[in-house]
């Protein structure tokens, strides 16, 4: 889908309008550069090898109704319980962290983040090792590619195990009160898993391919310190 003429044009992100909190927290092993994928926007840039399966997060933004998001391009949904579909929306830069700043890649191949849910919380994951110099991009491509099926079933393995170990029984028993306890419904698709985006942005849709940049995955012109 081709953006309308009249649509006003968003402004470039610059490093200088990144929040103090966003750069303390950033992971030693990236930096935030202007993305190359994106040339509005920030993007997140290794400057130290990553390893496949390296975890970061969670993702950090505002929890709203799908109703009351502006801005679908900073956002996930999860599904709570209590309150059902929620957004996480990290539009406001004051409300995210650098999570906030990986951008989509153009298409499954050139990913090398896949986000998971776990425990309510979206958290990103190495699908291959990172170099310096690699721009960080995430894809959402489902559990139909086996390697990202592989890593969601070891999240749910792992996250199993951790509940059946003595100590959390324990921990589960003495925490136990009479009508607390319900069958929690299943989220989007298991309780690690994948959570659905909401609403996908042109900039995200991989059956939109004339709105997505040219995809050079070369680094910008810098200095990476030692």
């Amino acid at each position: 889908m081709n953006q309308n003429a009249a649509e006003p044009v968003a402004a470039a992100e610059t490093l200088a309008e990144v929040p103090a909190h966003v750069l303390r927290g950033l992971p030693e092993e990236v930096r935030l550069f202007p993305s190359a994928v994106d040339k509005t926007r920030i993007g997140v840039w290794a400057t130290k090898p990553i390893l496949k399966g390296k975890k970061f997060g969670p993702f950090v933004g505002d929890k709203k109704k799908r109703s009351q998001v502006k801005n679908n391009v900073y956002m996930w949904e999860v599904y709570y319980p209590n309150l059902g579909w929620m957004c996480i929306d990290a539009t406001d830069p004051e409300k995210g962290n650098w999570l906030r700043y990986v951008n989509w890649a153009c298409s499954g191949g050139e990913q090398n983040l896949f986000p998971l849910e776990i425990n309510r919380a979206i958290y990103y994951k190495t699908l291959k090792p990172i170099a310096p110099g690699e721009e960080l991009l995430v894809w959402y491509n489902g559990e139909d590619n086996p390697e990202i099926a592989a890593a969601i079933e070891e999240e749910r393995a792992s996250a199993r195990s951790k509940r059946s170990s003595p100590k959390s029984r324990k921990a589960t028993v003495s925490a136990w009160r009479p009508g607390v306890l319900r069958q929690q419904p299943r989220t989007s698709p298991g309780s690690v898993g994948m959570s659905r985006p909401q609403l996908q942005p042109r900039s995200r849709d991989p059956s939109s391919k004339s709105s997505c940049f040219a995809c050079s995955l070369t680094a910008p012109e810098v200095t990476w310190n030692q």
